[in-house]
């Protein structure tokens, strides 16, 4: 179940940062805050890394 959620939040973050490409924006709104887009794309970046990582670590240890 751990794994599912890790995955739901991988594809979200992958999905904002696409989209705030795609979008035709200056800045970007990350939890109601309004920021520069390339800091809401960092913010987004290492918020994918975190949960990667921990994605990693319980795929090597499974119980």
């Amino acid at each position: 179940m751990r794994k599912i959620l890790s995955i739901v939040g991988m594809v979200i973050a992958i999905i904002e940062i696409a989209y705030s490409f795609v979008g035709d924006s200056d800045t970007g709104q990350f939890f109601g805050i309004d920021m520069n887009i390339w800091v809401f794309r960092l913010l987004w970046l290492a918020l994918f890394g975190v949960v990667f990582n921990g994605f990693l670590k319980e795929s090597k240890n499974p119980q």
